[in-house]
């Protein structure tokens, strides 16, 4: 049972050590993922502290193993606060830092660690850190608990969970700590919640992109086809234009939504999943109220793709200086970075598709060998996509990328319609670890990083304990 109290309780037993800390000017970094949820919550965290008047830094990593954190210590700071990492690894930070770090995340742990009282994890506290608690909605927590002026850093909480794709309850809604980080939002006038049309792009791009872009759910024939969907809406009679600027999603009234729907569901047809797709692009949309309309920021969804594109295309900092206010060259930068970073996901679908026996199916299982064409950085969303697609709904996906230093990316999604029973996270980390590798993540969707002499082995290990 989810237990908020506990978990606000926590937090106020440790905020006076680390009130005392920023006074007393100790040296403190918080170390953080590049994803959307990463960076919201790192910077969640960083603000709350920086306006404590803390001597505070904020530093990314793609990954974090016992490498990373022995280059962390020789920095040379007092007191660590790792956010969206670390869950798997405390044994490895205990021996590294002893007491004086602190882990803020919702990955799954094990029984030993979470008792550990350099950590605070969403499971420990009731809440299903795959839906109901990003590493942002725990990180939101601590800085509301350190000063509730800090509740203006809410949408954070917003952007990460959906970012992490934990809008998973009716209609694409936010539930557990994350509909909290939303209330509080919604309660500052900060954001409004709408049932809406969720097409990617909705408050930025032309209508015929927004469609075109949109790949969760994928709309058969029309994902990825923008001169299709454009001919499509054309035929249609849809007004494209007001003037001579091109619409947008949101601006369409709510006749020309239907009407735009019912000329998707003609061009869908009968084809297997259309009724799914249709359905899924209705939902909860969150907009950040005080955002500029026609830029991602406007739309929590697309705020959190935006990030994550940061993250994944070698430019945190830019996401970070976002999270913290910038609207001026870190907005533009990020517009460049968010339009390669769909390029590099459409190349490597691309790719995928042109080359199918890269797809190793063996039942349920679907393993994808993304080595030499999938970018590593790129391998999360590029498996997400696959999954969301009606040939690999039921199933379980498994991809792997070309790493550093000989190692290999792993990244898997469980489908939606999958028929079976597994824990994603659970399967990652011990098939990771009987290759010598580490792993680990949520039920539904995790990661690992194995030596690349080791893939084949990886591979058994995973077949063994999904058909288990």
């Amino acid at each position: 049972m989810a237990d908020i109290e506990g978990l606000t309780t926590r937090y106020r037993a440790l905020a006076p050590n680390i009130l005392k800390m920023a006074t007393d000017g100790k040296r403190i970094l918080v170390v953080t993922h590049i994803d959307a949820d990463g960076l919201c919550s790192g910077s969640a965290v960083f603000a709350s502290l920086k306006r404590k008047g803390a001597n505070v830094a904020l530093r990314t990593v793609p990954d974090l193993d016992a490498k990373t954190i022995g280059s962390l210590k020789g920095l040379g700071y007092e007191f660590h606060i790792f956010t969206d990492l670390g869950s798997t690894l405390v044994t490895e930070l205990e021996g590294t830092f002893g007491k004086d770090f602190l882990v803020m995340d919702h990955h799954q742990i094990s029984e030993a660690d979470i008792r550990s009282p350099n950590v605070v994890n969403a499971w420990a506290y009731g809440f299903d850190g795959g839906k109901d608690a990003c590493s942002s909605a725990i990180a939101y927590l601590f800085a509301v608990t350190l000063d509730w002026a800090n509740a203006d850093l809410s949408p954070l909480a917003v952007v990460g969970a959906v970012a992490d794709r934990q809008d998973a309850g009716p209609g694409r809604s936010l539930t557990g700590l994350n509909r909290v980080a939303l209330a509080d939002a919604q309660s500052r006038g900060l954001m409004s919640v709408t049932t809406d049309l969720m097409f990617t792009g909705r408050e930025t791009r032309p209508i015929h992109e927004a469609v075109a872009l949109t790949s969760t759910p994928l709309l058969k024939g029309l994902t990825g086809s923008k001169d299709a969907v454009l001919a499509l809406l054309h035929q249609s009679g849809l007004p494209l234009k007001d003037g001579g600027s091109w619409r947008t999603v949101s601006s369409l009234s709510k006749g020309e939504k239907e009407s735009l729907v019912e000329t998707l569901a003609a061009a869908l047809g009968s084809q297997e999943g259309a009724s799914d797709a249709l359905a899924g692009i209705f939902g909860e949309v969150y907009t950040l109220r005080f955002e500029d309309a026609f830029t991602p920021l406007r739309d929590a969804r697309e705020f959190g793709t935006l990030l994550n594109s940061c993250g994944r295309m070698g430019v945190p900092g830019i996401g970070i200086a976002i999270c913290l206010g910038d609207r001026s060259h870190a907005l533009s930068a990020a517009m460049k970075s968010l339009s390669e970073y769909r390029g590099g996901i459409n190349k490597a679908l691309s790719g995928l598709a042109s080359e199918p026996s890269r797809m190793e199916r063996h039942g349920s299982v679907v393993f994808v060998n993304g080595e030499g064409l999938v970018d590593e950085k790129l391998l999360g969303p590029v498996i997400s996509i696959l999954t969301s697609t009606p040939e690999f709904r039921d199933k379980v996906v498994v991809g792997r990328a070309t790493g550093r230093d000989a190692e290999v990316k792993i990244s898997s999604r469980v489908g939606d319609a999958f028929a079976g029973e597994v824990n994603l996270g659970l399967v990652m980390k011990e098939a990771a670890e009987a290759v010598e590798g580490v792993g680990g993540g949520h039920e539904m969707a995790a990661g690992a990083k194995i030596p690349s002499s080791r893939t084949e082995t990886f591979s058994r290990a995973v077949l063994a304990r999904v058909a288990g």
